[in-house]
């Protein structure tokens, strides 16, 4: 029987999730019930919400309830800022989302684009 691996980086300690590396800039394009709870969950663990998109006034409730810091601006803002974007749009809404993104070229090379469905 093989006795346990030690962890090479030494004792194992709780560490605040926001000294870890790799930590990304998360947004948000479709505030409904998911996509604000998801950025809320990633916060938690280390990464930075920085921008929310949301157009009716529950989204809009919902984003400023669970992202108080994070600005509520346009999608085409959202993917400017973030490393990671979430669209978290209903699924019926999703092609012509992606077709105003792929339109208007606010991906770049190496941002993650992530979608929920329903």
């Amino acid at each position: 029987m093989n006795a346990p691996h030690p962890d090479p980086t030494g004792p194992s300690e709780q560490t605040n999730p926001k000294d870890r590396p790799a930590r990304l800039t998360v947004g948000v394009v479709g505030a409904g019930r998911v996509g604000p709870a998801l950025a809320a969950a990633l916060s938690l663990a280390g990464h930075r919400p920085v921008a929310v998109s949301g157009v009716s006034d529950a989204s809009v409730r919902r984003a400023a309830a669970l992202l108080p810091d994070v600005p509520l601006v346009p999608p085409g803002e959202v993917l400017a800022r973030a490393d990671l974007v979430l669209l978290t749009v209903p699924d019926d809404a999703l092609p012509g989302l992606v077709a105003g993104i792929v339109e208007t070229g606010a991906v770049r090379p190496g941002q993650l684009l992530v979608h929920t469905s329903g």
